[in-house]
């Protein structure tokens, strides 16, 4: 058998062993390319970390910031750097260097890059504009990220702790450890500032941390600025007492009042107390009808208050502008049950400034008579005490035909307020209670507050207040009656010693400490915080005297 052979298939093998020999050699040439191919030169300038993927304001305050940023990998530390300006960054003011090991996340993440980390800078000055920014440095290798950078704009500073005008001068105090360097005083007139004063701070002022600035015009409206180097600390809006017009009499002790005020020139008066000095008003003041603006004004001498022993109350005739007490202490040592009973007046406004008010069996202010007008009744910064506890409440409104705009009772602390804080069965368009304490550690009070349900204000504020003392063993009710619809408490404080009763104080929060815990010495009138109370509300609700 003869075997012939195929030239196709002889043909097709050569071809095959060539396309084999090609593939040898193209993965011979591909491996010898897949070896060289990281043998790249490269370029330190681009040998570098990357930066931070998230860099924000977490919390921006007067005198510090909170930088929320993420990690970078292989970072060592991290550089921050401060400029006083937006986003220059040509006039570096702080560098400060954190090791990347000595942070604590604020999130942990799987990676660097996914943890977040929170960083505290203080010692900043209060309304600034300040850039910031941030990179990354690994020190073993030496390279660095690049900067990722943001600008904030820091709220105002208030290291003033209180400002106590007087009739032509004023007291400031201010945190005796932070540094000044001077204080400017403008009058306001309307939206407009007059600077009039300027004053170096001494070492001794700085020491300390007051002054006393005179040569004031009384009833004025000041403004007063702490600084540093031009760098704003501290701002306060104060009125000086008295008025600007009309006729001033320094009282002294045993003057008459009403034949001071009856052979006055001037319908505005200003009556000016000496501080340190007692003053006993033994029959009841009755201002007469010549008088139609009074202010009863003391002058505080070495951080004394004149005393007024009024036993016999207050009384008007015809009708009035301001009756206003300014920086007194009134002390009805327990004499007139109704200390002002006003007749068919008309009374703009009657207000109680920075006083003390204190002894009165029954009222403060006591309306029962029909078509009696009032525009305002305001009582701010002042500490009323022992006043309604033979009935009635501070302030007793039993008439219908009463009309009134506001009543505002701020920054001040009541304690010892019988029957209820208010009975009003009046027309009223605003009743305020703002930044107030109120506590009763022996008198038994019943409902905080008493109103017709017909009559209830058009407008009822409560707010930023502190509810404390166990009330003489009784429970409290917010309201008279269920109030609920016009009345709330929304950022006030129970403690937990105040004994609530069914008609809650609404949206009140409860606090899980007593009154004695809270407080260095509430019973003897010392509502200071105690050392390392934690209080969510500090600097924020209660009588800003005891922040």
């Amino acid at each position: 058998m003869i075997t012939k052979t195929n030239k196709n298939s002889n043909a097709m093998r050569q071809t095959v062993k060539v396309f084999s020999y090609l593939l040898l050699l193209t993965s011979c040439l591909f491996t010898s390319c897949a070896e060289d191919a990281n043998e790249w030169a490269v370029d330190q300038n681009y040998a570098r970390l990357y930066r931070t993927t998230h860099f924000e304001i977490e919390k921006s305050m007067a005198t510090s910031v909170v930088l929320k940023f993420n990690g970078v990998a292989e970072a060592t530390k991290y550089v921050f750097e401060f400029s006083l300006d937006s986003m220059q960054f040509a006039n570096i003011v702080r560098t400060e260097e954190v090791k990347a090991d000595t942070l604590t996340p604020y999130s942990a993440g799987k990676t660097a890059v996914q943890t977040e980390y929170l960083k505290l800078f203080e010692d900043l000055y209060g309304t600034t504009r300040y850039s910031a920014r941030v990179k990354a440095i690994n020190e073993r290798t030496g390279s660095e990220s690049g900067w990722y950078g943001l600008s904030f704009m820091t709220p105002a500073e208030q290291i003033f702790t209180s400002v106590t005008p007087g009739i032509t001068d004023v007291n400031l105090r201010w945190l005796a450890d932070k540094s000044v360097s001077d204080i400017k005083i403008g009058q306001l007139s309307g939206k407009d500032t007059t600077w009039i004063q300027s004053i170096s701070v001494t070492a001794g002022m700085q020491q300390a941390g007051e002054t006393t600035i005179a040569d004031l015009t009384p009833g004025t409206n000041y403004v007063a600025q702490i600084l540093n180097n031009g760098f704003l600390r501290g701002t306060w809006k104060f009125r000086t007492l008295g008025s600007a017009v009309g006729q001033t009499i320094e009282v002294n002790p045993g003057d008459d009042l009403l034949t001071l005020l009856t052979e006055a020139t001037d319908e505005t008066v200003t009556l000016i107390f000496t501080g340190g000095q007692e003053y006993d008003i033994e029959n009841q003041l009755r201002i007469p009808e010549n008088a139609v603006n009074v202010y009863f004004a003391g002058k505080t001498v070495n951080g004394q208050k004149p005393v007024l022993n009024m036993t016999k109350g207050l009384r008007l005739t015809g009708n009035k502008g301001n009756i206003c007490f300014q920086s007194v202490i009134i002390d009805d040592k327990m004499g007139e049950a109704y200390w002002f009973n006003p007749d068919k007046n008309n009374v703009d406004t009657y207000s109680f400034q920075g006083c003390e008010i204190r002894n009165i069996p029954r009222t403060l202010v006591y309306v029962n008579n029909d078509n009696v007008t009032f525009r305002q009744i305001l009582i701010d910064n002042c500490i009323v005490y022992n006043v309604g506890t033979s009935g009635y409440g501070m302030i007793n409104i039993g008439k219908n035909t009463t009309v009134m705009e506001t009543i505002s009772i701020t920054n001040s602390t009541l304690c010892e307020i019988g029957d209820q804080t208010m009975d009003l069965r009046c027309q009223i368009d605003l009743f305020k209670f703002d930044r107030c304490i109120f506590c009763n550690y022996t008198t038994k009070l019943q409902k905080w507050i008493r109103a017709d349900n017909k009559r209830a204000p058009k407008e009822a504020q409560v707010t930023n207040s502190i509810f404390c003392g166990p009330n003489g063993g009784q429970k409290m009710n917010a309201g008279y009656n269920d109030y609920s619809g016009w009345l709330e408490f929304s950022g006030c404080y129970l403690t937990s010693d105040f004994p609530e009763d069914a008609r809650p104080f609404t949206n009140a929060m409860h606090l899980s400490i007593s009154t004695d815990e809270l407080f260095a010495d509430p019973q003897n009138l010392d509502f200071h915080l105690k050392d390392g109370v934690v209080f969510k509300g500090k600097g924020q609700a209660g009588d800003p005297r005891w922040w």
